[in-house]
């Protein structure tokens, strides 16, 4: 232990994160856990290791490290989030119950439910069936007539090993918890309205929630799309909406996010993702129940917040500055605006042949930018790495003084780093200059 400093844990941290760590060690003593499972022997452990280094809190910033960082916490003596909180997070459709006046979704169960029952739930067609449990934008289907229903049922049906994940996780989370408070409905897949992105906006959302209950409101970034429903970057703060929509907004929140306190959820980040509608209605995407690791740099270079320490703090019970990024956007306050531009990939080729790498390096090296490399250049797209939106190649943060600054350097990029444009990525008509 580092004398003078505060140790705490960093949980399975991401290659890019190296510059936010290097920067959190001038003023903590930092270490690195890497849990491989959610076996108790091995959380014991890591508890035992956290004491014998004086390590006071541990963060977990990526899905995968959620129920990592309520376990280890819980053993430290650290206020967590309930295991029916966290339960209800991890569940797509137990999420959507908690929403005030949700748009139409319904549970489906495909090892319990006939195609012809399932189809009977389908208000409207098209619509979404998303598996509940998967992350990542996996599991998730635009529907448009019986035929394909039945293709991803038939799929899932057979998919004995997906079963048993599921099964297993949900056995982990609900470990100890009365029976009689777990729902009834905690279904693998669920269908739900079908929105339309070219009109509807999409925001990401973090706040937090105390030991007492109180939501506290922490930052806010927009996400911007393609006219194809293809990512094309995440913007800090949003550019769509002024400083007026904050109270609406507030009160959605404070509303939705009650509920979960209610179950338990404290003490805790937690990461909204929600349309605003044409008319105004606030409509949920889902809830994570951590903070969203990639937006550290977002509201460190827009506002020179560190989400990574304040969740720390949050994590040992202290309590964060409310000088956070969401309080200095409603004053008014001198920012820059962060965008992480989104570079994916469609073509089943090699990552060095979709593209131009020594354009990467000049990003990197010469204009100082840093790059998250979601694949390696070596790497070989295949048929299993493709989602709707294809594959996250690079993720890459510009900065600037106005949002024309940034919308200019996404144009740029766009166009000089892929070796063979993409074609079917219309941009929507508000991201011009």
């Amino acid at each position: 232990m580092e004398k003078g400093k505060t140790a705490v844990g960093f949980l399975s941290p991401q290659p890019y994160m190296t510059l936010a760590m290097e920067k959190m060690r001038e003023n903590y003593d930092v270490h690195v856990l890497e849990p491989r499972t959610w076996d108790d022997a091995e959380m014991d452990d890591i508890a035992a290791y956290c004491r014998q280094n004086g390590i006071v809190s541990v963060g977990g910033f990526a899905q995968k490290d959620a129920f990592h960082h309520i376990l280890i916490n819980e053993r430290l003596g650290n206020p967590v989030p309930s295991r029916l909180a966290f339960f209800y997070c991890m569940n797509k459709y137990l999420m959507r119950t908690l929403e005030p006046d949700p748009f139409f979704f319904a549970p489906v169960d495909p090892l319990h439910e006939s195609d012809e029952q399932i189809a009977a739930k389908f208000d409207e067609w098209p619509a979404m069936l998303k598996n509940t449990s998967l992350s990542l934008g996996k599991g998730i289907y635009k529907i448009t007539n019986e035929k394909e229903l039945k293709e991803v049922l038939d799929t899932y049906r057979r998919d004995r090993g997906l079963q048993e994940l599921i099964a297993g996780q949900y056995g982990s989370y609900l470990k100890g918890v009365d029976p009689e408070k777990v729902p009834q409905t905690a279904p693998p897949f669920m269908v739900e309205h079908l929105v339309d992105m070219n009109v509807a906006v999409e925001y990401c959302y973090e706040g937090y929630v105390t030991q007492d209950g109180e939501v506290v409101h922490y930052a806010l970034t927009e996400e911007v799309y393609f006219s194809n429903h293809q990512a094309l970057g995440y913007v800090t703060p949003p550019i769509s909406i002024g400083r007026q929509t904050a109270k609406k907004i507030e009160e959605w929140v404070n509303v939705y996010m009650g509920r979960f306190a209610e179950l338990g959820y404290r003490n805790q980040f937690f990461n909204l993702e929600f349309w605003i509608m044409p008319d105004g209605a606030i409509r949920l995407t889902e809830i994570n129940p951590r903070a969203a690791h990639s937006y550290h740099y977002n509201y460190l270079y827009s506002f020179g917040n560190s989400l990574y320490e304040d969740n720390l703090l949050l994590a040992r019970g202290d309590e964060p500055s409310r000088h956070n990024p969401w309080n200095k956007w409603c004053k008014g306050e001198d920012h820059s605006y962060t965008l992480i531009v989104l570079i994916t990939g469609k073509d089943m080729n090699r990552v060095a042949d979709i593209l131009d790498y020594d354009y990467v390096e000049h990003l990197e090296r010469d204009e100082g930018i840093l790059i998250r490399h979601n694949r390696q250049r070596e790497d070989v797209l295949t048929e299993h790495d493709m989602t709707a939106a294809g594959v996250m190649l690079l993720q890459i943060w510009v900065v600037g003084k106005t949002r024309e600054d940034v919308i200019r350097k996404e144009h740029e990029i766009r166009a000089r780093i892929y070796k063979k444009p993409p074609r079917d990525s219309v941009y929507p008509a508000y991201w011009d200059v």
